[in-house]
């Protein structure tokens, strides 16, 4: 098993997974939350917005799933309100940065998609032996805690003991992180909204499991990355290759114009001729010019 660093280093946004969820998160809850506004000033009546938005991205009852099924999906991007949002951020950068630390951020997003989506699979079953009032009643969840306690529970799996630092000298146990996060949450879930306790369930399953393949040194974040760099590369041209073929080309239609003439060398004409091609002709001095034009005389 791979050694892991003790504490938390803060690395650019490029390969800071943590930073790049909570922007998507805030970018998801900003936008859902401006269209339904957007839709009121345009005089939508409440009940014709709340059945446009809300049975497209939360989790309702199973018999709609089959027409929704992105659902399971997209709940995890929408929060309900902002202090929702927010505490679940804060907890996400707690677990996401220990995450960071132990493996690499590569490991972060993937995480906490599969986190996600197992809340919400978990959500949908549960409905199979207990259905809530508030589902009937066509309440659909939103929220990111499947995805959050996901990467929590990783980071415990691969390093049980690992602490967060909190400041020099003092630092906290992820253990105790992850018990007062589970606390509050099973004391807002339980026992009225079991179905919801069922999304929390599933990110606990997805962060067990993603940890235990990591303590093995199986990172499924890093092969997704790599699939999602070969569609790029597919997809994307590349510039540098399409430069060396005009330019590969420019080159061979100079030298035809331009032979080595008057005691003029191939390799000034040569010179020259890259000159050209990347700078212009403009470029060029009057001796290069000249050497050019002995070049070019029969």
């Amino acid at each position: 098993m791979k050694s892991y660093r003790e504490h938390p280093s803060i690395a650019a946004y490029k390969e800071n997974a943590v930073l790049q969820l909570i922007i998507a998160s805030g970018c998801g809850y900003v936008m859902f939350h401006l269209a339904r506004i957007m839709l009121l000033l345009m005089n939508w009546e409440k009940g014709e917005v709340f059945h446009l938005l809300y049975p497209n991205i939360g989790l309702g009852v199973k018999e709609i799933w089959a027409q929704k099924w992105w659902t399971i999906f997209t709940y995890g991007w929408v929060h309900h309100g902002f202090w929702d949002w927010f505490t679940n951020m804060i907890w996400l950068y707690c677990f996401g940065v220990a995450l960071q630390s132990m493996s690499n951020f590569k490991q972060v997003i993937p995480l906490f998609v599969f986190g996600i989506i197992f809340g919400g699979v978990f959500y949908e079953l549960s409905q199979f032996y207990f259905l809530q009032e508030s589902t009937q009643n066509g309440i659909y969840f939103l929220g990111s805690t499947a995805g959050v306690i996901s990467v929590g529970m990783a980071a415990f799996i691969i390093q049980p003991n690992y602490r967060l630092k909190i400041s020099s000298g003092f630092s906290i146990p992820i253990l105790l992180f992850l018990l007062i996060f589970l606390t509050l949450e099973c004391l807002v879930l339980l026992p009225k909204e079991f179905n919801a306790f069922a999304v929390l369930l599933g990110g606990i399953v997805a962060g067990i499991l993603y940890g235990l393949l990591l303590r093995f040194d199986i990172e499924l974040g890093t092969r997704v990355y790599s699939f999602l760099g070969k569609i790029q590369q597919f997809t994307t041209p590349n510039e540098e290759n399409i430069f060396e073929k005009k330019n590969s080309k420019r080159m061979e239609l100079l030298r035809t114009m331009y032979e080595p003439k008057h005691g003029v060398t191939q390799e000034k004409i040569d010179a020259v001729l890259e000159k050209i091609s990347e700078s212009g002709f403009q470029s060029l001095s009057r001796e290069e010019k000249d050497s050019l034009h002995k070049a070019n005389k029969d």
